[in-house]
């Protein structure tokens, strides 16, 4: 019989798929999170007449260092431990006074591989899951600010294995390959194990080719280096990239929760 753990598990293989490297590499796995919710969640019960309460309302804190690790993904990782952790509440018999919200957040006060979880049963009136992921990318994008010394910006990959697929660049140095400790994994046979590096130079990114198999071209052109900007054509193996801006940020005013 698979357990409420195992399942949260595969939740984020499935998730996770094509970003394994960069999981691999980080301190902190998703299960480790989702222990200590599940653990947050035992340990704030609340007995009542109608049975046992526990929090729906959670806030994950890691060192910033570790979070941005998990940048490209955080809002969908959210929304899965959300998930699990309602199926967890319904195979105990628990229940939850409104909607369940799980939030990460970065702060220097962590110390790194460390995980903290406040949890609250809480009322969240007018709360809306869009605004509420607006939020979570605006710290997402914080996060990446304070972490790096790049001005983040996305890079799409569109191919026929991960159509649309979403990366942050946020470092001096990003890789592209098909192995699975590159930055950028890109799974197909066309493009090789290390295919391609950008780089940030002088403050603008160059994309350098790594002697591939099939080359890296730009606007139509075969490159060993070339600058590259927001508009290019980039294509490795048989993946197109795509730089764009960071859409992280929401109209000014709106914050994510304080400690």
């Amino acid at each position: 019989m698979v357990n409420s753990l195992q399942r949260f598990e595969r939740f984020f293989e499935r998730l996770m798929e094509g970003s394994v490297g960069r999981i691999f590499r980080s301190p902190i796995q998703p299960a480790e999170i989702g222990r200590r919710l599940e653990r947050a969640m035992e340990g704030n019960q609340l007995a009542t007449v109608d049975g046992i309460v526990v929090p729906n309302d959670y806030s994950v804190y890691l060192n910033p260092q570790d979070m941005v690790l998990y940048t490209d993904f955080v809002t969908s990782l959210c929304r899965q431990m959300e998930d699990w952790l309602i199926d967890l509440a319904d195979e105990r018999n628990y229940g939850f006074i409104d909607q369940v919200r799980v939030q990460m957040f970065g702060d220097d006060r962590i110390e790194p591989r460390t995980i903290s979880v406040d949890a609250h049963i809480a009322e969240l009136p007018g709360y809306d899951p869009v605004q509420q992921e607006a939020v979570q990318r605006t710290e997402v994008y914080r996060v990446v600010e304070r972490t790096g010394n790049v001005p983040p910006q996305l890079l799409r990959v569109t191919s026929a294995v991960r159509p649309e697929e979403m990366f942050s660049i946020r470092r001096q140095l990003t890789t592209i390959g098909r192995s699975l400790d590159n930055d950028v994994v890109i799974p197909e046979p066309e493009v090789s194990r290390y295919h391609a590096r950008i780089e940030y130079v002088n403050g603008h990114l160059e994309i350098v080719d790594l002697e591939s198999t099939n080359g890296t071209i730009v606007n139509g052109t075969q490159v060993r280096r070339r600058a590259i900007e927001q508009g290019d054509s980039v294509v490795v193996g048989n993946a197109k990239l795509e730089l764009l801006p960071y859409r992280g940020a929401v109209p000014q005013g709106t914050q994510g929760r304080p400690r």
